[in-house]
Order: structure tokens, then sequence, then C-alpha cells
């Protein structure tokens, strides 16, 4: 059980490395033959595709934690239940974003604001559509069973090999057409084949669970799982406006060049939180189980938050550092924001992923239901104070809206949910913890800030580059582990470190 756990987290991290390396080649050669506008173009069709599928309306979520239990107890008969209602859900999620998509595209030339008008744009709207709605239709569904059957790993090595694949296809399609409906559909073909092959391994794997057809489920069953979906639907569907609001705001209220122009940031963060995400939404299913049979605890809550700010904490420290100066040497000095709008990032950046524990055991232990309506006050507070903020701070406002948005509720509001329902305790001593770990990471941040003050630390090359690089590393370690070696959770981390060592 243990090797399937480290095998998801090794095989999510090195995914998550090898997308690094191609995306900043292929973002690199994107904007070389077909320019920042249309990177913005790319990045807007992804936000608004996004919003519209809701992020699978949280059903694949909710789903995975309904299977849970019945794998650990070989309930073969039920999963082939929940397979099946899983299937039939998810094609019509597939109908539903493919006919709403269809009835946006007369309004996409609105929401592009370019200098120039850019030629078939609902041509490439719809191709987006299609390839989004085509894995709902297709075999989306068939990756959650062996994620919750902690096989994870075996879903990231297809995606890590077909990430490969697709990238080298883009970037040998751009340098031969220039053509950027030729990208979109050598991505949409690739997308498919790669669902399908995981598809054939779930197969190979289960194949009395994924040939099952026309299996229900108990009345009761399917009430408990429909209730789950709706309290993660709207979490999730919100989740998806949070995350994505940002570029439509930007483009309607400034332009579709800062999109792409933002894009370049939030693609090394997401580069860097997704290593983060990964590792920790990894090991979901093992707590899930461990939350089934009741052998969960405290001290495994902590052990992974200490975790989240050690990971999280080195994350922003080198981001701060380094991300002017990579765009810079990456792809010109005409394409870098402001200091006070990379600030604004980190502070967005930590108040979202110092969370990452706290919501993997949201949804380990099922807590849907409780606080469903919370997202959506963030996501309503989110467009609130963007819409107020994006004219008098531009795009540095409009991040540190869905900052605050996510102080007002998400920060304290489900800790609060988890401590009382998964740990019937209050969550006064993690809020204790959170802040002194955000302290502990801003302290971090401002001596490397004041370090880089220094003459020789503004000029930009890449001799310079690689000694900021040294510099921030050696700087947050000894920042975050001298601050933090008086408690328990490093004693038990090195232990943990040292017990797989020796294994």
């Amino acid at each position: 059980m243990k090797s399937r756990v480290i095998n998801n987290v090794k095989y999510g991290i090195l995914s998550q490395i090898v997308k690094i390396l191609l995306q900043f080649f292929n973002r690199k050669i994107f904007i070389y033959f077909l320019g920042v506008e249309l990177l913005g173009v790319n990045s807007l069709f992804a936000s608004i595709l996004s919003i519209l599928s809701m992020t699978e309306l949280g059903v694949g979520s909710a789903i995975a934690f309904s299977l849970y239990k019945p794998l650990a107890e070989n309930d073969i008969d039920k999963v082939k239940g929940i397979m099946c209602l899983f299937k039939r859900v998810y094609r019509i999620i597939g109908i539903v974003v493919l006919a709403v998509g269809c009835c946006l595209i007369p309004f996409i030339p609105d929401m592009v604001n370019t200098s120039e008008a850019i030629p078939y744009v609902k041509v490439m709207f719809f191709i987006v559509l299609l390839k989004t709605a085509l894995t709902y239709l297709l075999f989306a569904y068939s990756q959650t069973l062996l994620i919750a059957a902690e096989c994870k790993y075996e879903v990231d090595k297809i995606i890590t090999l077909f990430y490969v694949i697709t990238n080298v296809a883009e970037i040998i399609f751009l340098l031969c057409t220039k053509n950027f409906i030729v990208y979109l559909i050598v991505e949409m073909i690739c997308l498919i084949t790669q669902q399908y092959v995981i598809y054939r391994r779930a197969k190979q794997k289960y194949p009395d669970i994924m040939d099952a057809k026309n299996v229900n489920l108990a009345v009761g069953e399917k009430k408990e799982i429909w209730k789950n979906v709706y309290g993660l639907s709207i979490n999730k569907f919100s989740g998806a406006i949070l995350s994505s609001i940002d570029n439509v705001i930007l483009s309607a209220f400034i332009s579709t060049a800062i999109v792409g122009i933002y894009s370049n940031y939030t693609m090394i963060l997401m580069a860097a939180t997704g290593i983060i995400s990964m590792a920790f939404t990894s090991v979901t299913a093992n707590i899930g189980k461990k939350f089934a049979d009741n052998s969960i605890c405290e001290n495994h809550f902590y052990l992974m938050l200490y975790m989240n700010f050690l990971i999280c904490g080195f994350c922003s420290v080198l981001y701060f550092t380094l991300i002017s100066d990579f765009v810079s040497l990456s792809f010109g000095k005409d394409l870098i924001l402001s200091e006070a709008s990379v600030a604004a990032i980190i502070f967005n950046m930590i108040m979202s992923y110092m969370t990452l524990a706290i919501q993997v055991f949201k949804d380990a232990s099922g807590i849907f239901w409780f606080g469903k309506y919370r997202p959506v006050l963030t996501c309503v507070l989110n467009i609130a104070f963007s819409l107020l903020l994006v004219k008098p701070m531009g795009i540095t406002g409009v991040v540190l809206a869905t900052a605050f948005s996510r102080i007002c509720t998400t920060v304290w509001y489900d800790p609060h949910l988890v401590f009382k329902y998964a740990f019937n305790k209050s969550a006064k001593n993690y809020g204790i913890r959170y802040i002194f770990y955000c302290i502990v990471i801003a302290v971090a941040i401002l001596i490397i800030r004041s370090i880089m003050c220094i003459e020789v630390f503004t000029l930009t090359s890449v001799p310079i580059f690689v000694l900021k690089t040294i510099l921030s590393c050696a700087i947050s370690i000894v920042v975050m582990l001298g601050a933090t070696i008086w408690m328990k959770e490093p004693k038990q981390l090195i232990r943990l470190v040292k017990g797989q060592v020796r294994k």
C-alpha cells in the first residue's frame, strides 16, 4: 500500500517536471511565431472553457470518494454501479458543455480585446470547445477508477508520455505551418488519444468493472452520491470561476495582450505549484481510505501541513526572486510585470496553496455538503473586488482581489469545517500555526528582497540568475527550518525520510 502512495507522489512530481520543461519551450516558440496576443487568446479560451466545464461539476471528486470504501471492501458490484452512473453523468455533462459553448460562439469576438481583429476566432473557440466536450463524452471517466484505487501513478505515466508527444507535435506543426488552428487541432487529437489509452489501461486492470453496463445502485446509495455531487459541484464551479475570471476581466477591461503577458507568470506559477498540488493530491485516495477505516488522526494532518509550508514557502521565495529575470531572459524585457504585480501574485499564491493540506483532508473525508455555499461567496467577492480594483490598480488589483476573497472565506472557513466534522475539534491551533507559517514565509521573502537590492543583483544575466537561485534556496531553507526546528513535525519528517531511504 505504501509503495502505491510513494509511486503516486514520485510519478506525479516527475510528470510536473516534464510539463515544466516542455511547456517552457512550447511557450517560447508559440510567442515567437504567433505573438503574445494569440497567447492571450489561448489563455482566455482556456479560462472560458474552465468556467463552462465547471471543473467536472465536482462529479469526479465525489465519485472518487464514493469508490474508496467499496474498493477497500472489494465490493465489485457496487463499484460497477458507481462507474456506470459516472459514465452516464459525464456524457450528459459533455452534451451540456457543447450546447452551452455553441451558444457562446457569437459573443466570443466581443470578449477578445486585441489591437487588430483576429480572423477565424470563432473557429478557434469551437475547436477548444469540441476538445473539452469530447473528453467528457468519450473516455475521461475511466481515470477516476485508477485514481481511487491508488493507481494514480498509472495515469501520470500515460499523461506524461502524451504531454511529451503533444508538445513535440505542436512545436513541429508550429514550425511547419505557423498556424494557430492547426496547433489547436493537434492538441485536441492528442488529448483524446491520451484519454483512450487511460481507458484501455483501466479496462486491462479492471475488465469486469469497465465492461459493466446498466448496473444500478440502490436508491439510498444514489441519493448519497448525488448529495455529495451537489455539495462539491457548487465548490468546484465557484473554484473554476475564481481561478479563471481574472483573465476574462483583464481581457475586457485592459487588453487580451495583458492576459498573454500574465499567462507567462501564471505558467511558471502553475508549474511550481503544480508540483505542490501533485504531491498532495497523490495521497488523497490513501487518506480517504484511512478515513473509511477510522485509522486517521490529527498528527497526520499537522505533518502534511508542515510539508505544505516547507514546499509553498520554498517556491514563494524562489518565485519572488527569480520570476522577472526568468521572463526577461526567456521571453523578453518588454513582457515583465511590475514588482507590485509580482508581490500580489505571490500573496495570492500563498493564500491559495497554503490551504492544500486542508483541501486534501476535506476531499478525503467527504465533507462536500457542509459549507457548500462558501465558494459562491468567494466567487462573488472576487468579482466585486476585481471590478472595484481593476481600474485604479490594473493587473495588481485584479490579483489582489482574488487573494482578498480567499482571506474573507476559504482561509478560515474550510479549516473550521475540517476540524469540526473530521476531527471534532476547534481549528484554533491550526489558525495559530497557519499564521505563524505565513509570517515565516514573509520574513524569508523580505530578507531575500533586501539582499537583492544590492547593485550587482539588479543586473539581468544568466550567471546572476544562477547566483540568485543559490542564495534564494539557501536563505529559504535556513529561515524556514530555523524558525520551526523546535516543533515536533520536523523530527517526524526526518524519521519518515530516513525510513524511506533505508527501504
